[in-house]
């Protein structure tokens, strides 16, 4: 089974899941409790800021994601293997684009693509928000909080609005596959500080998605880049690393329907066992 961790907005592979104490938890906590996963993370250009900012799009963003995960399930002879993601703000609205865009995939139109969406059992979105956000407040809480005062991408800030015309889109493309994933909405508790105050980055009614269905939500006591920062095992870990455990229990199995509803005349391995 693999683990994906996906982060947010002018996040990093490693540093966006490591703590102030430097504990990395997807590498440091969670293989004492699920020590047969492979644990991976995704990294991918998302700043929003400076010279060298990325102009890139939702779109463009996704489907490389599908891609490079596919290739890499492919080269590593592990396209079977059950999946779950972890997907920290804006990396679960990419990753639900991807997962949209391996729904239409085809059997024998991009095979290895919708073995993705076979193989996938469970999600969880930490701050992902799915409903838009207060893009103006947002983005001067955000500029703040980093003390930069140069410009932002457009290109994907422009999707994360409140009432985005993308994101409406996309939910309604979402929640008509959400029934295939057991998912698990997670909202920050506590609210981000700043100069001049404090900011909740994204607050609650837009970390669910309204509508789907086979779903958790749970608070973590943390702000908004915390949500996925963990420096020791306490509550908030547990909480999280528990739902986790129990996805990966239930994966192997759960995924078999799909797998023989997608891929017609084609036996997964576990069939076999």
């Amino acid at each position: 089974l693999s683990i994906v961790a996906i982060h947010g907005l002018d996040g990093h592979r490693e540093t966006s899941f490591t703590a102030p104490n430097g504990v990395l938890w997807l590498r440091d906590l969670l293989p004492r409790l699920i020590p047969n996963a492979r644990i991976l993370t995704y990294g991918y250009d998302a700043r929003t800021r400076g010279e060298n900012r990325s102009q890139q799009g939702l779109y463009d963003l996704s489907t490389n994601f599908i891609a490079h995960l596919s290739n890499y399930r492919v080269d590593t002879k592990t396209d079977q293997r059950p999946l779950i993601f972890v997907a920290h703000s804006f990396g679960g609205i990419m990753l639900k684009n991807a997962l949209i865009h391996a729904h239409i995939a085809g059997a024998k139109h991009l095979p290895e693509h919708k073995a993705v969406e076979s193989s996938t059992y469970g999600v969880i979105y930490l701050g992902t928000p799915h409903q838009g956000i207060d893009l103006t407040s947002w983005t001067h809480s955000l500029l703040k909080c980093l003390s930069i005062n140069s410009l932002i991408n457009d290109p994907l800030l422009k999707h994360l609005g409140l009432h985005s015309e993308t994101l409406q889109q996309q939910l309604m493309l979402y929640n008509a596959i959400s029934i295939r994933y057991h998912t698990i909405f997670c909202y920050e508790v506590y609210p981000t500080k700043v100069q001049g105050g404090s900011s909740t980055h994204v607050p609650i009614f837009s970390a669910i998605v309204p509508g789907s269905t086979n779903t958790e939500v749970f608070g973590l006591h943390k702000n908004h880049m915390g949500l996925v920062q963990f420096s020791s095992m306490d509550d908030d870990y547990f909480t999280l690393a528990r739902n986790l455990l129990r996805m990966v229990e239930k994966a192997p199995s759960g995924i078999l329907p799909k797998w023989s509803t997608n891929n017609p005349g084609k036996v997964h391995p576990a069939y076999l066992l």
